[in-house]
């Protein structure tokens, strides 16, 4: 009998130990996707006290043209933060993949992902929302390779983004 309760205890505290994983992953990127929307704030306010004019992005235009020199700053800090973010999230899923978890903790980083997209939007970086919704079409937002993929096809256009904001800049 004592050797049951034994056993039994060694199951619970294992089972209590990968769950506690699972969540300090995921509050770490909730904590990322609330990072990025804090700093996103942050930026667009100091922007718009440095004289840009946020108000003005349309569907088209979401640069300097519309908004003043000063939001390509601010675009590449979030952005570079953005990918912070995303990297974190690629680790993460691994994790959760290699400790076996579901589809409801995959499906839970894709919304993180989803909010994240749509954070950035405020920036002006335009459609980031459409594209992660578009490689969740293409690949299972309830799988790990599903979310890997989803994260590869944001970070590029993330990076794509900063690169132009980069080479604008100079």
């Amino acid at each position: 009998m004592i050797k049951y309760n034994k056993i039994i205890l060694t199951l619970t505290l294992l089972a209590s130990l990968l769950a506690a994983c699972s969540l300090t992953g995921k509050a770490r990127l909730e904590s990322s996707v609330k990072d990025i929307t804090n700093e996103i704030e942050k930026a667009i306010k100091e922007a718009e006290d440095a004289g840009v004019k946020t108000d003005a992005f349309t569907e088209t235009q979401t640069g300097g043209k519309v908004a003043g020199p000063k939001i390509r700053a601010a675009k590449i800090r979030v952005a570079d933060l953005t990918i912070k973010f995303l990297e974190a999230t690629e680790e993460e899923t691994i994790t959760f993949k290699e400790n076996g978890a579901g589809e409801d903790e995959f499906s839970g980083i894709y919304d993180l992902i989803l909010n994240a997209a749509k954070a950035v939007e405020k920036i002006g970086m335009k459609d980031m929302t459409k594209t992660v919704e578009e490689a969740a079409k293409e690949n299972p937002k309830t799988t790990a390779n599903g979310i890997i993929e989803i994260v590869k096809v944001m970070k590029a256009k993330v990076e794509n983004i900063k690169e132009k904001q980069t080479k604008n800049q100079k």
